[in-house]
């Protein structure tokens, strides 16, 4: 009977576990280093690399030919951390990094060989746009950023205007690109002859996408993300999960989708260009994402996990205003859909600015979480969406509290829901 039970609970935490990570399906990776670079160029090949744990250590450049089934070891770099990864097509991929002093390979076979070719600084990040001309930049108190039009044999200074730290490079084309220099931003429209200052930021750039050299993203530091329309003369701050991590990289589609890394366990995600961004949950965390197409990608950190259906559910924390117009009275909607599996909707009215908090009960009366605004909420008809992935089936009771800038109640009530999985 003991091992009955116990063969029970062991079945109920796997379930619960595959369950909780079942849209980022974790992969098994040979080497137990942080990921830094993972790049698909198809449904089944790609390429991943990693850093060192400690000085001394190994660094890998890993390669899959099965979308990850089996990843394996192509090349083992000795006390040298490597951050970047780009594979320009089955033949032809660079790798770069830093053992002090700078430290790049480049294979012309797939990987069967991976040859370095040296370069005058460490690789913070690299971008190419073929297979003979590219970026690099250095993360340091000078400003370095360099490119090559000869597979990497020769480089030349690119850094005139630039500040210092440069994190992140992005490019349209070999003569148009951002480079993040911290807290700035910098384009060039001449192959870094020259960079004009594109905006300055409070919080540090970590990530960048452009479709075009209008529409753009910036993730960033503190968990923020910034939005701009007519080519960074204004940013936009975009609502997101706010889990207090740091956004590593941004992946966007014209459909609206989008997606970014976030160490924080989490990719975040968007259906609207970013208007608002959720959450799913990793079972890798998310230093460094690849996307073949809008459904079918990777991510890398603590491990590699794959989705093949976008992730699955999109968890939001917070409210959404649906509409400003003001009701008549204070009002709690019955949830949608109601019964639900894991999401569902709560909308409510507020006659006046107010500060709001919601309680879910079980059955048994039980508190088993509360949300509440860090502002008043303004007058009108809002929305929370509510993600209960780790409840458990059965009912539960949902309760708003209105409150004024005192603290006095202007509105209570509770009602029902059904979770059923």
């Amino acid at each position: 009977m003991k091992k009955l039970l116990l063969l029970i609970t062991l079945f109920s935490i796997s379930l619960f576990h595959t369950s909780l990570f079942a849209q980022w399906v974790q992969q098994t990776v040979p080497v137990s280093k942080p990921i830094t670079g993972i790049k698909f160029i198809d449904t089944n090949t790609g390429w991943a690399c990693t850093s060192i744990s400690t000085l001394g250590d190994t660094s890998f450049i890993l390669n899959t030919t099965n979308g990850g089934v089996n990843w394996n070891i192509q090349f083992v770099a000795f006390n040298i951390a490597l951050y970047a990864i780009s594979i320009i097509d089955a033949n032809t991929g660079y790798c770069g990094g830093s053992s002090g002093p700078g430290r790049l390979f480049k294979t012309t076979n797939g990987g069967i060989n991976w040859n370095e070719i040296g370069t005058p600084t460490r690789v913070t990040d690299m971008f190419f746009v073929n297979k003979d001309s590219g970026w690099i930049c250095n993360e340091t108190s000078t400003a370095d950023v360099r490119t090559t039009t000869d597979g990497g044999t020769t480089w030349q200074l690119r850094n005139s205007s630039l500040t210092f730290n440069c994190f992140r490079l992005f490019f349209l084309n070999y003569n148009t690109g951002w480079v993040a220099s911290d807290f700035d931003l910098f384009k060039t429209t001449n192959a870094g002859v020259n960079w004009i200052q594109k905006g300055n930021f409070l919080e540090g750039i970590r990530s960048i996408f452009f479709f075009d050299e209008t529409t753009g993203w910036l993730g960033m530091t503190n968990d923020k993300i910034v939005f701009t329309s007519n080519g960074g003369n204004n940013w936009i701050y975009q609502t997101n999960p706010g889990l207090a991590g740091t956004n590593r990289d941004i992946i966007m589609y014209r459909s609206g989708l989008g997606y970014i890394g976030n160490r924080t366990l989490r990719i975040y995600k968007t259906t609207d260009g970013g208007i608002l961004w959720g959450y799913q949950r990793d079972s890798a965390a998310s230093y460094r994402i690849s996307f073949i197409d809008s459904l079918k990608g990777w991510s890398g950190d603590f491990g590699i996990a794959k989705t093949t259906n976008g992730g699955g559910n999109i968890t939001y924390l917070g409210i959404i205003n649906i509409n400003n117009n003001i009701p008549n009275a204070y009002k709690l909607y019955q949830n949608y859909p109601n019964p639900f599996n894991s999401q569902t909707n709560i909308k409510f009215s507020l006659t006046k600015r107010s500060v709001v908090a919601f309680k879910i009960y079980d059955i048994l009366g039980r508190e088993k979480t509360i949300w509440h605004s860090d502002k008043q909420l303004d007058a009108g008809t809002h929305e929370l969406q509510f993600n209960a992935e780790d409840f458990a089936s059965g009912v539960y009771f949902y309760s708003i509290i209105v409150s004024d800038e005192t603290g006095s109640t202007r509105f209570k009530e509770t009602r029902k829901m059904i979770l059923v999985k």
